[in-house]
């Protein structure tokens, strides 16, 4: 690549960056640039036209990705309206990546044309668009009815704890503005027998999905953002993330490990790692400290999807199952996970 050109490419995608989107260009010329960039590798057309620079796009998460998507295709087609996943991110939601590898835009059913390799259509009727951070969209109530038909259960349980916290709605307020907006679309049995199982409280989506791995699992349900009052230190409470009350009243804690606490601007507030990690400690400590406190159990993302170590580990810190609820994770879209034979069918 030519010194000028990638001079040229590094100052218009810089200008684009600050505004954490990707650049459209305007005239073929540029087009030819950017194409020419995108052979050697220094450039990537993540959609039609939608360009960013490789190590820029390579360090963005999955929903990062997606806005940049979404808010550049709008220039190219301001007539687009985003919904289902897409709209997901643009409304703050808990979207699991594996709905994002695609942009999902609103269509008619007699528009509704072939799939794109980077677009997928929802057909939408009868739903006001509206517009959030310049980016037109389908409703929050029509944008979560969407995620929920589409998602799997576990997915569907992140969004909709966070759709829940996000509106500061109930879940009966919630359900009502989804039926309002979702007339006639299939799956609102299932919508409402996940609505019964969602959980505002829930402050991540690993968390909601390790919860509704519980619930597949059969476990019995913890309390979420308990709080515990630390003896060593006078007035220090700190929350969990679960907690279970075992025999005799004493608690286990669970504890949800993932790379946002190490890694997230916002929740590290300027610390390094080191100091995240001893402040965690620091943290486990306090909350060990507590009389109410049996002992603290922490995990990550990866040991909740697998079903068997999870609930090895789970019951091994003395969680017990009940499968009190199987009736209502069917009903939700659940699946029944490590049952022995006796256990198989919900009562």
């Amino acid at each position: 690549m030519k010194h000028r050109t990638r001079a040229w490419v590094d100052d218009q995608l810089s200008a684009s960056e600050e505004k954490s989107r990707c650049y459209v260009p305007h005239a073929k010329k540029e087009q030819k640039r950017l194409r020419r960039a995108a052979q050697e590798g220094y450039v990537v057309e993540v959609a039609p036209m939608v360009f960013a620079r490789t190590p820029y796009w390579s360090s963005l998460k999955a929903s990062s990705r997606t806005w940049h998507k979404i808010i550049s295709l709008q220039e190219l087609h301001p007539d687009w309206i985003f919904a289902g996943p897409s709209a997901g991110v643009a409304w703050g939601l808990a979207v699991s990546n594996r709905y994002l590898d695609k942009v999902w835009v609103a269509t008619t059913r007699r528009a509704h044309g072939r799939e794109l390799a980077f677009r997928r259509d929802v057909i939408v009727s009868h739903d006001e668009c509206e517009v959030n951070a310049g980016v037109r969209l389908t409703s929050f109530a029509r944008t979560v009815g969407d995620c929920l038909r589409i998602m799997d259960f576990r997915s569907g349980h992140a969004l909709l704890d966070s759709a829940l916290r996000v509106s500061q709605r109930t879940g009966d307020e919630l359900m009502d503005m989804i039926e309002q907006a979702c007339q006639r679309m299939p799956g609102i049995r299932r919508m409402r027998a996940m609505m019964s199982l969602g959980d505002a409280r829930a402050e991540s989506g690993g968390e909601s999905i390790a919860r509704a791995t519980m619930l597949e699992l059969g476990l019995a349900l913890p309390d979420l953002q308990r709080v515990f009052h630390s003896p060593l230190a006078p007035g220090a409470d700190y929350r969990v993330d679960f907690a279970w009350e075992m025999s005799g009243g004493a608690h286990l804690v669970g504890e949800m490990d993932g790379i946002e606490k190490y890694e997230n601007p916002a929740m590290t507030a300027g610390r390094s790692i080191s100091q995240v990690i001893d402040d965690e400690h620091r943290r486990q400590t306090h909350i060990e400290a507590c009389p109410d406190v049996l002992r603290v159990v922490r995990f990550g993302f990866a040991d909740v999807m697998r079903d068997q170590a999870f609930l090895s580990l789970l019951m091994g810190c003395g969680v017990q199952r009940s499968f009190e609820m199987d009736a209502q994770v069917l009903a939700a879209g659940g699946v029944l996970r490590c049952r022995a034979p006796q256990f198989r069918r919900c009562g």
